[in-house]
């Protein structure tokens, strides 16, 4: 048994009525995937203890959303705004239910990702997700004007660099893509995987003398990363290393 849940048990058991302690245990059962158990603890104190604890309600909602009971998350989010109006976390998380739930539902959920901002403006990840939603809709201009924004909070955020670098892609701006590339290998100069992307650019624009320096980099970071030994093998071949070519794939094997 995990030493947490059985420290929380034996407080529970000094006194059934402690709030902490069943939030705790709850806590302890979802960090192990026991979610039917992080449930009921929740419910414990949602539904007897402390009805008006938004934290309970809250945490039911996020373990129905982990196990995609979407419309039982949705009620326990909306029953923690109700005693926690101004939580940006919680907006967040119901938010991001309805981005879940599909397509149909992502006006819904930027709607709430909205008011996350509203009581929190420098939430990055609600920037990050209502800019995702934009780019799954392919309205790129709008999703750059979110990690714009985003970038402003954090100008050293690799992952929004990142993500900034995949919607210039998709407009095929490849200036653009290798710009916000570099600027976040600046900051993750051994970050393997966004060396491979960018030797990934390089190859697509037949550029492929720098696409086999950005995978020999992302090598020295990760050498077991396949799509770098796979982009290296291609990009020899097209530079007419043979040799170098069936060296690449002979590691990638």
């Amino acid at each position: 048994m995990n030493n947490k849940i059985d420290k929380c048990k034996r407080f529970i058991e000094e006194d059934s009525e402690d709030i902490d302690a069943w939030l705790n245990l709850g806590d302890a059962y979802y960090e192990n995937a026991n979610y039917n158990e992080a449930i009921e603890c929740y419910k414990k104190v949602a539904l007897e203890l402390d009805p008006f604890s938004s934290e309970a309600w809250n945490n039911l909602g996020l373990v129905y959303s982990y196990t995609e009971d979407y419309e039982k998350s949705i009620d326990a989010y909306k029953k923690a705004i109700d005693f926690s109006h101004d939580d940006a976390i919680i907006y967040y998380n119901l938010g991001f239910v309805y981005e879940d739930k599909g397509k149909e539902f992502y006006g819904e959920a930027i709607s709430y990702y909205r008011k996350a901002l509203e009581i929190e403006p420098t939430y990055l990840d609600a920037w990050n997700n209502i800019a995702l939603i934009f780019r799954d809709n392919e309205m790129y201009d709008e999703a750059l004007s979110c990690y714009q924004k985003a970038l402003k909070i954090d100008p050293d955020s690799t992952f929004i660099l990142e993500n900034l670098a995949a919607v210039y892609y998709d407009k095929k701006d490849y200036d653009n893509v290798i710009f916000n590339y570099n600027l976040a290998l600046e900051l993750e100069p051994k970050n393997a995987n966004i060396w491979n992307n960018l030797g990934e650019i390089y190859y697509e624009i037949n550029d492929y003398k720098e696409a086999i320096k950005c995978y020999q980099k992302a090598l020295e970071s990760n050498p077991y990363l396949i799509d770098a030994w796979n982009g290296l093998g291609l990009s020899y071949i097209f530079s007419e290393n043979y040799e170098k070519s069936i060296e690449s794939y002979e590691r990638a094997v």
